[in-house]
């Protein structure tokens, strides 16, 4: 098995830049592929005095070097560690060390043939799409996605409360983050994963993301993907990295 992958960022409709980044990260060698595996990461970045652009292009290139040049054996550890070097780096460069306020959300998801490894903090989100249903792997961490998790709010509730943008977790708030981590979770042929920032899922249901994604290409759901989140307002930047199992 082998993954195909397609990316698609967009400043949407309102925000006069783009402070979302991405990022797909590809050994050289299929040895350090079976290894270490595809490294695919979002992040949205939030303002400050510094650019929350700056916060998520850094730490998604940062991320994207120490996973695979670090020489921790281990890969759900490598990424963990990966993902608090990231941070410290950004903490001191951009963020709430250097009194910039700037910090990002970061959704980072390593592929293996049979499983993958997740390593998250923010509301952006991964998404596995399998048989039919959409089930997401993450959970938000914000006011609202607690919220949720709690069982207080539905996910259109959510997307419209006052207090969707609140994150209770994120790169670049604190000297170190603790990243949630999904560890091994098992992945077979067919399936499809989206990683996207909250551009995407507040203007777009989930039950839509699934359509979309289940009856095109990874190049074309990402499209389609984008233009409905723009055609429901664009309220954000939208970027959506879809990958299929094939």
């Amino acid at each position: 098995m082998a993954w195909d992958f397609s990316a698609l960022s967009d400043k949407g409709k309102v925000r006069k830049k783009n402070e979302d980044y991405y990022g797909i990260f590809e050994p050289e060698t299929k040895d350090l592929m079976n290894v270490r595996g595809i490294l695919a990461i979002v992040s949205d970045g939030m303002g400050g005095h510094f650019s929350g652009g700056e916060a998520s292009r850094m730490t998604v290139e940062l991320l994207g070097e120490a996973y695979f040049n670090d020489e921790i054996a281990e890969p759900v550890k490598l990424l963990e560690e990966s993902f608090r070097e990231a941070n410290r780096e950004v903490f001191y460069e951009v963020g709430e060390g250097r009194k910039g306020l700037a910090g990002t959300t970061c959704t980072a998801v390593v592929f293996f043939s049979d499983h993958i490894n997740i390593a998250h903090a923010g509301d952006s989100r991964a998404y596995l799409v399998r048989d039919g249903s959409i089930v997401m792997l993450t959970h938000d961490h914000s006011v609202v996605g607690e919220m949720m998790t709690r069982g207080l709010l539905d996910e259109e509730e959510a997307r419209t409360h006052p207090r969707r943008n609140v994150i209770t977790r994120a790169v670049g708030l604190r000297e170190d983050v603790d990243p949630e981590l999904l560890k091994g979770f098992e992945v077979k042929e067919g399936d499809r994963l989206v990683i996207c920032s909250d551009g995407l899922t507040s203007m777009v249901l989930s039950v839509d993301i699934l359509d979309i994604v289940m009856n095109n290409s990874p190049e074309r759901a990402c499209e389609l993907l984008v233009a409905r989140a723009n055609g429901a307002g664009g309220d954000d930047n939208i970027t959506v990295v879809v990958a299929l199992n094939s």
